[in-house]
């Protein structure tokens, strides 16, 4: 099964992949391509398509552990749920509390 936390990881980082290690990588896991069509489309083999695909997650996943931008948005994307959620409920003085948590955050 892909994992879609490549995919999001692509997405904020693939501009710092090269163009091939880009496409291919995208190719994979938003379009949703097989190796062999991947190979097929780019003129290489099935297994310089799947040594791609891991050079490419392999990159990715080195820059979300230096840099953490996608974890950083996951916890906001939690802040944001969790203000919502005290709002809907009529709870402000907790939205509130969450939002300086959540500017903290960001600082």
């Amino acid at each position: 099964m892909k994992d879609l936390y490549v995919s999001l990881l692509g997405d904020i980082y693939g501009n710092l992949l090269t163009d091939k290690q880009r496409n291919i990588v995208r190719d994979y896991y938003d379009r949703d391509l097989s190796l062999s069509e991947i190979a097929e489309a780019h003129g290489i083999t099935r297994q310089a398509a799947l040594d791609a695909v891991r050079t490419g997650e392999n990159t990715l996943k080195k820059y979300e552990s230096a840099l953490g931008f996608a974890e950083k948005f996951r916890r906001i994307s939690e802040y944001v749920s969790e203000i919502e959620k005290l709002l809907g409920n009529g709870d402000c003085s907790g939205a509130e509390a969450a939002t300086k948590e959540l500017e903290a955050l960001l600082i």
